[in-house]
């Protein structure tokens, strides 16, 4: 029986608003057992709007992965998408922002929809399809999610399709779909002149969100070139990076040509011909965002344990070296482990607490090795046991890491879709 006092609190409407929008978004799923009038509380669509805007930056809860080999081995931080989508379609995931997931119904699969945006924390869900895209294979399409909780609980999703094959305008064709009218819109973004600057298929299928823009990559590997006159290594082609601006509803290119890595540069240089003993070739390991900066990470496959992180400058100038990443630390104290699987899950920001009572955040590293998570604070350069994992092996597919993501980060909240 409730006491005088907790009477009080639960009659006063306000306060127990004011006190259950600032409780976690999972936490409030489950209070929504507690009485129907706590269940159409938590269920109101502006309770549900002020709880968004108030937790827009929540912390990563857990990991979506795109491909598992036996679901029944996943444990926490680990989980599935199998029952967030009930009319029965199966899919796969292409983005994740801010809480929110962009999915893709798998090849073979009969739907209506091409995508689905779904909220894994409440397991609600909208197919959309971009009414201007047809199912015809040789259309290049993609999909991208943009939701910012901070400005507004809306999200838009943008649909950027061509058909190379047959169109003769030189147009790339964007729908532009918003969840606060419910309607898609129809622009028309010009193709960027010269070949190496098309948006096209060599294009990553996911696209990251930061500052107000959708961002995508080449997913081809680099190549180098080897200056005999230098003796030393250097890009062979100049990459770019296109992104849409949300707000302006344009589509924008620059050149993103990386810097050489410092283990490519170690690279020993034979006698004779003067000629490298071996030849680089780097893979994409991550491609994401965090504090609103944009971060690239690729790894040499002769050297896994050391990297270096890459940010992209404000002003879209180039990518730069923020940070070098050395793990022959935890290599030491794994003897014998294989690193062909390490996973780079996420970049996470951390607050630490100092012995003077300083607070400070500073960026830490998320990344899977069979039958652990281990995070390593990129900053005073420190590895930690992030999560123990109970089943020494987990089921996560990382054999198509190079290509695409292999595990999607996911925050708690309530938006709704």
């Amino acid at each position: 029986m409730l006491s005088s006092s907790a009477e009080t609190v639960v009659n006063i409407e306000e306060l127990l608003r004011q006190i259950l929008e600032r409780v976690p978004a999972l936490s409030l799923i489950t209070f929504k057992c507690v009485s129907k009038h706590w269940l159409s509380l938590i269920s109101d669509p502006e309770f549900r709007r002020c709880h968004t805007l108030r937790n827009h930056n929540p912390k990563i809860s857990s990991f979506f992965p795109t491909k598992i080999k036996d679901e029944n081995l996943l444990k926490s931080p680990f989980k599935t998408l199998n029952s967030a989508v009930s009319d029965g379609s199966n899919i796969g995931i292409l983005q994740s922002c801010n809480g929110l997931f962009l999915c893709y119904a798998l090849s073979g699969e009969q739907t209506k929809h091409h995508v689905y945006v779904v909220n894994p924390s409440t397991n609600q869900f909208r197919g959309l399809s971009s009414p201007s895209v047809s199912q015809d294979k040789h259309t290049f399409v993609r999909y991208a999610l943009a939701f910012d909780p901070s400005k507004s609980p809306h999200y838009k999703v943008v649909c950027v399709f061509n058909h190379p094959m047959y169109s003769k305008e030189e147009q790339l064709k964007t729908d532009v779909y918003s969840s606060e009218t419910g309607e898609w819109k129809h622009l028309e973004t010009p193709f960027f002149h010269g070949q190496s600057y098309n948006f096209n298929w060599k294009s990553r299928l996911g696209a990251i969100y930061c500052n107000g823009a959708l961002h995508w990559i080449r997913k081809k590997r680099k190549d180098f070139h080897f200056s005999y006159d230098r003796k030393e290594f250097t890009r062979h082609e100049t990459d770019v990076l296109h992104y849409f601006e949300v707000s302006q509803e344009r589509m924008l290119v620059v050149s993103a040509t990386t810097p050489v890595p410092s283990v490519v540069k170690n690279i020993p240089v034979g006698s004779g011909y003067w000629q490298p003993t071996m030849w680089p070739i780097l893979a994409q390991r991550y491609f994401g965002e965090c504090g609103g900066r944009l971060y690239l990470i690729e790894t040499y496959e002769h050297c896994l344990t050391q990297f270096d992180v890459m940010e992209m400058e404000r002003d879209y100038s180039g990518w730069f070296v923020k940070y070098n990443v050395d793990l022959n630390p935890l290599a030491a104290a794994l003897p014998g482990q294989d690193w062909d699987p390490l996973i780079v899950l996420c970049l996470s920001q951390e607050e630490e607490t100092y012995n003077t009572g300083f607070e400070d955040s500073s960026v830490a590293l998320l990344l899977h090795l069979p039958g652990k998570v281990k995070s390593y604070n990129l900053r005073n350069k420190t590895i930690r046991t992030y999560v123990e994992l109970v089943n020494k092996e987990l089921g996560l597919d990382y054999h198509n890491r190079i290509l695409e993501d292999v595990a999607f980060p996911c925050m708690e909240t309530l938006a709704s879709v």
